[in-house]
Order: C-alpha cells, then sequence, then structure tokens
C-alpha cells in the first residue's frame, strides 16, 4: 500500500519487540483490506497466544482478546467472513460503518484525505498502483504503521518520533472510535471480535508512545 525509494542501501536492525509490532500491524491491515480466507483464518486460529499480563490491565485484556479472535478464527467459515466484511465495509449503497479516517476527523484545510497524502509524501511514501482503497482506509493506515516501524525492501525504517507523529495524526485520533462502530454494529460477528482486538492494541501504541 505503501511505497518509499530507497535512500542507502544498509538496513538498520528492528528490534524484535517492533517486529511483532510490525507483524499486528501488517495482519491488522490485511483483515481490513479483505475478509480473511481460509488460509488466514486458520493462521491466526494456530498462532500462539500473548503472554497474559497481570500488572497491566489493557495489556491483560489484549492478550485476552487476542485469544477469543483466535477461537472466533477456528469456527469462522471463510464465506461467512467474506458476506460480513462487505455488509459492514462495503454494501449496497452505503456502508454499514465507514473504515476511512475522513469519516471520523475534522480537517485543517477542508480534505483529511489530502492532508494525509501530503504527510504521506513527505515520508516519500505513496499510495501504490495496484492498492484499490485510498490511503485514509484503516487498511492503509495499519500498513502504512507497519512500514514505518520494520521498513520494506528498499524503505528504512522510521524513528520512534516520525512514528508517533505518524501515529497521533493519523491513528491513534480516530480508529478506537472507528472500532468502537463496528462493535456496535448489529451485523458484526468476526469483525467485532477482530475490532476489539483492534482497539485494544491501538491502545497499547498510544500509551507506550505517551511515555516515550
Amino acid at each position: 500500500m505503501t511505497r518509499l525509494a530507497p535512500t542507502t542501501p544498509v538496513r538498520m536492525p528492528v528490534t524484535a519487540e517492533d517486529q511483532s509490532r510490525a507483524n499486528f500491524y501488517a495482519l491488522l491491515g490485511r483483515l481490513y483490506v479483505g475478509a480473511p480466507d481460509a488460509a488466514l483464518l486458520g493462521a491466526i486460529a494456530a498462532a500462539d497466544d500473548l503472554p497474559v499480563q497481570t500488572r497491566d490491565r489493557t495489556a491483560h485484556d489484549l492478550a485476552e482478546a487476542w485469544h477469543l479472535l483466535k477461537v472466533a478464527s477456528t469456527a469462522m467459515d471463510a464465506d461467512a467472513a467474506a458476506q460480513e466484511y462487505f455488509d459492514l465495509f462495503v454494501g449496497v449503497g452505503k456502508s454499514e460503518v465507514s473504515p476511512h479516517a475522513a469519516a471520523y476527523l475534522r480537517s485543517r484545510t477542508g480534505s483529511v484525505l489530502v492532508e494525509l497524502r501530503a504527510e504521506l509524501a513527505r515520508l516519500g511514501l505513496g499510495r501504490q498502483s495496484e492498492t484499490n482503497v485510498y490511503e485514509d482506509h484503516l487498511a492503509a493506515v495499519m500498513e502504512t504503521m507497519r512500514v514505518l516501524i520494520a521498513g520494506a525492501p528498499g524503505i528504512e525504517p522510521r524513528t520512534l518520533v516520525e512514528q508517533n507523529a505518524f501515529f497521533s495524526a493519523y491513528v491513534g485520533s480516530w480508529v478506537i472510535s472507528c472500532c468502537d462502530a463496528i462493535m456496535a454494529a448489529p451485523i458484526a460477528n468476526y469483525y467485532g471480535r477482530v475490532a476489539k482486538f483492534t482497539k485494544l492494541f491501538v491502545a497499547i501504541e498510544r500509551d507506550s508512545f505517551a511515555i516515550e
């Protein structure tokens, strides 16, 4: 979804913690760009549980939400997931829930999408030609965070300051509200679990950036 022109052949090392963060952003980007197929459902179901944190309530809730998503992935049928995704995020005429930042944020200049595109351009990133979602789509901002954290072929990871700046403006500022809307939708079944995990993951990212 995003691409940065290579600036140096030397790759900065990515810590195990940052790679784990990037992996979750990648998974969420995949789940929001389209419904999971049988292979992805199976992979989530077979994934390890997260360590249960007894002193951090949000981390404890995140581990529980991940476990419930794994259980839901075990039971979910790919065709049913595809129908739910369509009904929630595409719909006939109008979707049940908008997955675009523009539906939740107020623009300083009149267009959240234009502002986001300008920020991506400043970072050297942009929408790839094969991508069929706009840059302010939930899947796209998740993928952007993945690239900022872990980089990609020819793309260097960005600093925590740069990650935080993008997160604060275009992830933490609206994704939790979007997740609340998904969870409140009567037709949300599997994606209610996805949204719950997303909400808690974003909350932990927000709190972690706050103490850096």
